[in-house]
């Protein structure tokens, strides 16, 4: 066999390997990728922007839509005059090591993706189908998990948002915000050069959002019906940002999966941190500019101490929380500083902030308990739901996701993360996760669609699932869905 052919019949065969089929069909199911930057050229309020098509999808990855400095809130980026290469992501916000990476069940299922750190980490990702201006396709924001002290847009294959663009008609939109110590430590005590410190990484939200609302019509979206979905700790941040008034307008429904959270930190003891974190690292508060060129893993290590030493300090005040989530996320959580938060998301005053939102609310069975229902994150849920029906808001979706991955020979369960691929109808795509069967995939259509409806109409539907009503009726996901 001489050299071109044998080098022909490696390439056919290792085509043919992932889809377990002959080479000419795993071709056909790869589709047309189209890199021209004549073709995909969108012009952004910063500058244009160049990207690619897979299969129809137009698709942008790490266009800075803002810039900060330490601890202060973000501001505009850079303008740019030159077309902008936005094909791969950019920088994910530095955080800490992942216990997941060493436990080889969770590293599998997981099949993490962390990229590479860096502070300029302000980054917004966008999948659409049509770059025409006046498509006013409807835009989902995705708000990624990790607490709000770790992840990224990237951080699970689940997130790619290639099939809600292509196959359900919405822009899916991603991105980074900082993170833990460079998101949340408290300088306020330090000066009004601080006040905001606390919050910045929820502010580098409300800066993506109003990206958005600047932009997003150039990749054919609707910056008048933008629904913002998260998990985990990107539900938490979904329910955080309907508590800010900056935030207000800039986007119009909301879904929280596994992440109702009610008690945000105040500055009774954010400030602690932010003052033990300067001591920690032997700064005087005459030489605080220091703080500015601190390495970051001197920073954090700082912090996390600082974390510990105040979580002490709150027990024996007899102020810790008794709700195991607020203890597990204690210290490294946005602040209740009265101008960016000005009430606790649970209260009347939030409540009524985005009391005309449509929402969904809901969890899966077993979170991190793979044996039993879990009573972490399900309680919240069904007090979140409950109080804004009581507080007179637009409507709410409540749902529990039960089906069960074969993964691993089912010891995940219907773990924490499960609904992810089901939601972007990416059951195939992470089937390090899901299995790939064909009951899933199913599963999979119908979430995904009525999440979808919802970010069209505000009401969740789909073909295949019982007719979903307001709370206090449940959606039970699972390969026979049902409504109790």
């Amino acid at each position: 066999m001489t050299l071109k052919p044998y080098l022909a019949f490696l390439l056919a065969a290792a085509l043919a390997v992932s889809c377990g089929q002959p080479s000419r069909r795993r071709v056909e199911c790869l589709g047309v990728l189209e890199t021209s930057a004549k073709l995909t050229t969108v012009q952004t309020t910063s500058g244009p922007v160049a990207g690619y098509v897979d299969d129809g999808v137009f698709i942008y990855k790490g266009i800075p839509y803002g810039k900060a400095d330490r601890f202060l809130p973000p501001t505009d980026p850079d303008p740019w005059k030159e077309v902008r290469p936005s094909r791969a992501y950019g920088p994910v916000a530095p955080h800490p090591e992942r216990t997941g990476w060493l436990d080889d069940n969770q590293a599998f299922a997981m099949h993490w993706d962390d990229g590479y750190p860096g502070e300029d980490c302000l980054r917004v990702n966008v999948w659409t189908s049509s770059i025409k201006t006046g498509a006013k396709l409807p835009v989902m924001v995705w708000l990624h998990g990790g607490g709000f002290s770790e992840g990224s847009s990237q951080e699970q294959i689940g997130y790619d948002g290639t099939n809600l663009a292509r196959d359900h008609g919405v822009v899916a939109v991603s991105l980074n915000h900082r993170l833990n110590a460079l998101g949340y430590l408290d300088l306020s005590a330090f000066g009004a050069k601080y006040a905001a410190s606390g919050n910045v990484g929820m502010l580098d939200i409300v800066k993506a959002l109003e990206w958005v609302r600047d932009n997003i019509a150039a990749f054919g979206g609707d910056p008048g019906n933008v629904t913002i979905f998260g998990q985990s700790g990107g539900g938490g941040k979904v329910t955080t940002v309907m508590a800010m008034p900056a935030a207000k307008g800039l986007f119009h429904k909301a879904i929280v999966q596994s992440g109702s959270i009610f008690n945000l930190m105040t500055p009774q003891y954010s400030r602690r941190i932010g003052a033990a974190t300067v001591a920690n690292l032997g700064i005087t508060p005459s030489r605080l500019e220091e703080l500015d060129t601190v390495p970051y893993e001197k920073l954090l290590a700082a912090y996390r101490k600082a974390v510990q030493q105040v979580t002490e300090e709150a027990r024996q005040d007899g102020n810790f929380p008794t709700n195991f989530l607020d203890m597990i996320i204690y210290g490294q959580l946005p602040v209740v500083d009265g101008e960016v938060i000005p009430f606790q998301p649970s209260s009347p005053e939030a409540l009524a902030l985005s009391k005309d939102v449509p929402t969904i609310i809901g969890t899966v069975y077993n979170e991190f308990t793979p044996d039993s229902e879990d009573p972490i994150f399900r309680p919240l849920a069904l007090q979140q739901a409950q109080d804004r029906t009581a507080s007179g808001c637009a409507p709410v979706y409540l749902y529990l996701f039960t089906w069960k991955t074969p993964v691993l020979d089912g010891v995940l369960g219907s773990t924490h993360c499960l609904e992810i691929p089901f939601v972007f109808d990416n059951v195939l795509l992470h089937r390090t996760f899901t299995g790939g069967g064909a009951d899933a995939v199913e599963l999979g259509h119908r979430m995904s669609r009525a999440w979808t409806q919802f970010a069209k109409t505000g009401v969740p539907s789909a073909e295949g699932l019982p007719e979903w009503k307001a709370y206090p009726a449940n959606m039970v996901f699972d390969i026979v869905s049902k409504i109790q």
